[in-house]
């Protein structure tokens, strides 16, 4: 009994200790998967940018050792991999010969790549990176059998271009393969640079539309905006290192003469760029995109035209910016009834404005051109109208306040110019408020800002019109008619314009007419000006107390029902 005893208490004990460590086993498991799955979600959030509202995300100090370890540390092991291939490729040529040199590097690439796919399941992140090592590893040999190199091993340029264009197509293809946007913008990359390094104008300029052409496609088959903004960047960059002289390639900056039809080519990465509206999104980008794409592109392709008209056209860019007008308002009507987003129309009706401006600056020069560019605002707003954008009223506002005070600080008047300035403020704060619910506008602020320019504008065109003596007659008939201006339009603004008016009106009177004007000159004003301010005193009184008495009743009456 004493064994049996004995041997059961050994059993009891051997399941309790194995008991134990089962549960241990499963806290172990279960603090794993918490630990898991918080770790994800937590990726998930730096991925998705999901930082709002001040939100803020708490990351351990185990997290940042792995993030580090993990990606940081691959980063800087692959450049310096391919760093250490291509110094030794450069060892092994000058020991041996070109052609050692190029098989070695051949082999590098092999056996990146063969390590890359042994380590897909075990070491994901790290087979990724040493696959773009693979790429970019490929490219730099390729681009060695010709390119840096005394004695080439291909003597013939356009031979290695062909072939690297065959990588970069590769590389493409591989991107799509492993649905990785990098891999193509790293492409995209490649392909720019063997623009430069092919340098001339009709093999380096047609990479770049191919590479704008390509990067469309990207954006509209798998919606990869990053790629597509990083390309509109750095295509017209490229074309604008290409109008420098291309110093890449270690010629002098201005170094280039003639243009040699290169706005063909720069007109077209910008109707590429310009069809990413027409872009579905499907749910695979932010709407903001759009309007980030056509920013952007409008941005760079202004710079890059600005520099070839510095450059080449100075004489005559009238034809250019008439050209970029008719298409970009064109494109903006098609845009307007193609899709419901107003920007994208908006920017480029505005766009198209900017270029007839410049267009009209050069053909007829300042401070002629005042006077087309004063009348265009008018032309502008009733756009606006129709394309129900506040935006296109926000930005003429700002283009016709900043042209107004570059006129008056100019010194050089034209009495045309003068009076067309006040006949535009006043007929662009007609179109405002007649249409103000249409283009959703909240504030008086923009119709006010347009008044204020009419009152100053229209005081002065009279100042600089008629003689000296005549002055506050003039202002004076500029009062009469902002106080008809209130009757008929029924506002409260103009009548406010007329009261300022005679203010000013009799400052001047009293200031400069009294030290300058002859007796009879003087006493006509001074008549003229008294009659006109007790005419309007006794009008408006009576005005203003017939309006208190309607109201009064109107209030009696109804307090009565």
């Amino acid at each position: 009994m004493s064994q049996n005893g004995t041997a059961g208490t050994q059993e009891s004990g051997n399941i309790s200790e194995r008991l134990a460590r089962i549960e241990d086993r499963l806290s172990a498991l279960e603090e794993k998967a918490i630990s898991g799955s918080r770790q994800q979600q937590l990726m998930n959030r730096l991925e998705n940018a999901g930082l709002s509202d001040g939100e803020t995300v708490a990351v351990d100090e185990t997290t940042i050792e792995s993030n580090i370890l993990e990606y940081g540390l691959s980063w800087i092991g692959i450049v310096v991999l391919l760093f250490g291939i291509g110094f030794l490729m450069m060892f092994i040529q000058k020991q041996t010969n070109n052609y050692m040199a190029a098989i070695i590097g051949y082999v590098a690439v092999g056996v990146v790549y063969v390590l890359s796919r042994y380590l897909k399941d075990s070491h994901e992140h790290l087979a990724y990176m040493l696959n773009i090592g693979t790429h970019l590893l490929l490219f730099y040999v390729t681009m060695r059998l010709y390119f840096f190199s005394s004695i080439p091993l291909i003597p013939y340029k356009e031979a290695v271009c062909f072939l690297l264009l065959i990588v970069i197509g590769f590389q493409l293809y591989r991107s799509t393969r492993l649905n990785s946007e990098l891999i193509a913008g790293i492409a995209l990359f490649l392909a720019l640079a063997l623009s430069a390094f092919c340098d001339t104008t009709h093999e380096s300029l047609p990479l770049l539309t191919l590479t704008a052409a390509v990067s469309l496609w990207l954006f509209y088959r798998y919606g990869w905006w990053r790629q597509m903004i990083f390309a509109i960047i750095a295509v017209y960059l490229s074309h604008i290192i290409w109008l420098m002289g291309n110093p890449v390639m270690g010629h002098p900056i201005g170094g280039l003469s003639a243009p040699q039809f290169n706005l063909v080519y720069l007109f077209s990465y910008g109707i590429l760029f310009s069809l990413a509206p027409l872009v579905k999104q499907n749910e695979r980008f932010k709407a903001n995109v759009y309007s980030s794409s056509i920013v952007v592109n409008g941005i760079f392709f202004f710079l890059a035209l600005l520099l070839e008209v510095l450059l080449f056209y100075m004489n005559n860019y009238s034809r250019i910016f008439g050209g970029v007008f008719i298409v970009c308002l064109a494109y903006s009507i098609f845009l307007k009834f193609r899709t419901e987003r107003v920007f994208d129309s908006a920017f480029y009706a505005i766009f198209s404005f900017l270029a007839l401006s410049a267009a009209v600056y050069g053909y007829t020069g300042l401070p002629g051109a005042y006077f087309f560019l004063s009348l265009q605002s008018v032309l502008v707003v009733s756009w606006a109208l129709w394309f129900r954008s506040q935006f296109i009223v926000v930005v003429n506002t700002i283009l016709f306040v900043s042209m107004l005070l570059v006129y008056m600080i100019s010194g050089t008047y034209l009495d045309t110019v003068n009076f067309t300035f006040a006949v535009s403020a006043f007929l662009t704060a007609r179109l405002i408020n007649w249409q103000r619910m249409r283009l959703e506008l909240k504030t008086e602020m923009f119709r006010t800002i347009y008044l204020v320019c009419l009152f100053f504008t229209f005081a002065f065109a009279l100042y600089r019109a008629v003689p000296s003596q005549y002055v506050t007659p003039a202002w004076t008939g500029a009062a009469i008619l902002y106080f008809l201006l209130s009757l008929v339009l029924k506002n409260r603004k103009y009548r406010w314009m007329a009261i300022i008016m005679l203010l000013v009106t009799a400052v001047y009177l009293f200031t400069v007419d009294l030290a300058h004007m002859e007796t009879g000159y003087r006493v006509i004003a001074f008549l003229f000006l008294a009659l006109v301010l007790f005419g309007s005193s006794l009008y408006f009184t009576r005005f203003l107390r017939k309006q208190k008495t309607n109201s009064y009743a109107e209030n009696t009456e109804t307090g009565k029902q």
